[in-house]
Formats: C-alpha cells, structure tokens, sequence
C-alpha cells in the first residue's frame, strides 16, 4: 500500500472526508439531480462532473477515485492468463510438464509483444550464436 501514501495527502483526506457529504447533498440539490443513494463510484464521478469546483475542493479523493478506476484493468492481464491456461491445458495437454506448459503460455499471453518482433531476426541471432548452427543451419 505504499503506492497509495506517496501521492496522496492522508491528512488532507480527512479534512476532506468531515465536508464531502455535505458538498454531495448541496450538488445534488442545486442540480436537481435525481440521486437517493450514493452506491457506485459511477454516481460520484457524475456529481464530481456536475461541478468542477467539487475537483479542486477535493483533490485527494479524485485522486483516489482514479486509481481506484484503474485497479480493475490490473486484474484483466490475470483473467486473460486463466483463460488461456484453461485453452491450452485440455484432456490432450494434461501430460505436458509446468515448464512447457509455462514456455506455451507466454506468447499466447503476450501476443501483442510477439507480434511486433521480427522472427527472421531472431533466427539469425540464434544462428549466429553457434559455429555449428552456422554449419548446420544454412
């Protein structure tokens, strides 16, 4: 949690947290906004829009709203990493040891990477590393 404290002020923050419910109602109000319950992020971020004093009265918690967006895309790259293993390792598959299994599942994974990477390079790297493989492979 280290992340966290570097970028944002915590003393700040709860100087912030005494007024905030009472920015929120008077917004909601004055804009005639048809808000009950505050329950999801998306509906702060909607109040926070309707009132761009709110971003500059509140800066360390439209800090913390943005990372808190962001954490969510963190977790995509783990999911995609499951769905893939689940694809790779079938019935067929199960045999294949961690070390191939793990050799397969990263440029899968990292395809985008992959791509951009020219293999004729790399064979000629690889080829060029060895007096054999220049003899060997022509």
């Amino acid at each position: 949690m280290d992340f966290c404290y570097s970028g944002i002020d915590v003393e700040k923050l709860k100087v912030e947290a005494l007024i905030i419910v009472e920015f929120f109602q008077s917004v909601i109000k004055t804009n005639q906004m048809n808000i009950k319950q505050i329950t999801k992020i998306s509906t702060i971020c909607e109040i926070f829009n309707s009132c761009e004093v709110g971003k500059e009265m509140f800066k360390e918690y439209h800090k913390l709203i943005k990372l808190y967006l962001t954490i969510p895309v963190t977790t995509a790259t783990a999911e995609r990493t499951f769905s893939t293993l689940n694809r790779l390792k079938t019935a067929v598959r199960s045999t294949m040891t961690q070390s191939r299994l793990n050799h397969c599942l990263l440029p899968h994974i990292y395809k985008e990477k992959l791509d951009k990477i020219d293999p004729r390079q790399i064979a000629s790297k690889f080829k060029s590393s060895s007096e054999k493989r220049q003899h060997f492979l022509v």
